[in-house]
């Protein structure tokens, strides 16, 4: 019987971790609500309702949620293979704005033209990726600090095609900076009426092939032990310089396909800031810290904190209680992350040295 039980929760740790934090960051919501004067209860019930409780607010759900799981498993590949890069939002921008160029002008029949473009965004996403990880390595730079200079390139290296490169003489709207409208080679929607595209299918197939990769094959072990100990892998005969190439264009990959299915499956077209203002990077590196770079614990936190968003816009508009109490939520769930990540760091400092 407890051989079962064992079984069970080794099955399932993966999402303890996420759980533990969505309960203390909501306690923390709600008592500001109860200090603030508003009904806690009301307030937390209605956050609930808002974002997963109603098929128009599983629908909203689950589109926010697409991006923020590409962002989530990219980081989740890298950080669970010790290499600490925050390169996922360049890595989106560069897939979301090489599949705003070749779905318009790829030959073919549309189908077609959404593999491609598709493709296209992962390679590109991924070499990305693996520029600045050789920058990193070439220069014994910290990858950390690399990664997060190199999405301010991406970003405006995007801007930059945007403003004047790629930009869309003949918009509606004048006053967005915008690419040409991709008419045919799109994500359909899953269900006509609700906004849910078919890239969400295609984040549930990344995470399943994702969980094969880490869990069922030999470079996933790799991966592992470069993360849990470099010094050791290195003993082992672990290549850390190529599993380090590997594993982060892997990640880019990844990025820059969340990039090209929010462009294919919301937009269709690359719009100035569109990857960045929402924070989906951002907010899958927390989903990914939140489940321990577990793969269920990533899918699992990245549909909540999409969900506390949506629901936060809702409670707003039926309750009048701010939105921005979403965003003390997420702080909370930040902190405690990063507290997690700072002790990991200690604990890896004695014996493997993370990049």
């Amino acid at each position: 019987m407890k051989t079962k039980i064992s079984k069970f929760l080794s099955n399932y740790k993966g999402l303890i971790s996420p759980l533990t934090t969505i309960a203390i960051g909501l306690f923390v919501g709600g008592l500001i609500m109860f200090v603030t004067g508003y009904n806690p209860i009301e307030g937390i019930l209605g956050l609930i309702r808002g974002g997963f409780l109603t098929k128009y607010a599983i629908a909203a759900t689950l589109t926010r949620a697409t991006p923020v799981i590409f962002a989530g498993l990219s980081a989740a590949i890298a950080w669970g293979s010790g290499y600490s890069s925050m390169g996922a939002q360049g890595q989106m921008i560069i897939g979301a704005i090489t599949a705003a160029y070749v779905a318009v002008v790829a030959p073919g029949p549309d189908w077609f033209v959404v593999i491609i473009t598709l493709l296209a965004a992962m390679l590109a996403g991924g070499i990305y990726s693996l520029l600045s990880a050789y920058v990193s390595a070439k220069y014994n730079a910290y990858l950390l600090i690399i990664t997060l200079m190199f999405n301010y390139v991406a970003d405006y290296f995007a801007s930059y095609l945007t403003n004047y490169v790629l930009l869309d003489p003949f918009g509606v709207d004048k006053l967005a900076i915008q690419t040409q409208k991709i008419e045919g080679a799109i994500l359909p929607r899953i269900i006509a009426k609700y906004t849910v595209h078919y890239g969400f299918i295609i984040a549930l197939i990344c995470v399943v092939l994702v969980y094969i990769l880490i869990n069922k094959t030999s470079f996933g072990y790799k991966m592992r032990m470069s993360g849990l100990n470099s010094n050791f892998a290195q003993y082992g005969g672990i290549k850390a310089k190529k599993t380090m190439y590997i594993s982060l264009f892997i990640s880019g990959c990844i990025a820059g396909l969340g990039g090209a299915c929010e462009v294919l499956g919301t937009k269709y077209r690359y719009i100035d800031t569109m990857i960045t203002s929402p924070g989906y990077s951002w907010s899958g590196i927390t989903a990914s810290l939140m489940g321990n770079y577990n793969i269920i614990g990533v899918l699992f936190s990245s549909i909540f904190l999409a969900g506390i968003t949506v629901g936060g816009s809702s409670i707003e508009l039926l309750l009048g209680i701010p939105s921005e109490l979403t965003q003390i939520i997420q702080g909370v769930i930040t902190i405690l992350v990063t507290a997690k990540l700072v002790i990991g760091f200690k604990k890896t400092s004695k014996g493997g040295k993370r990049k």
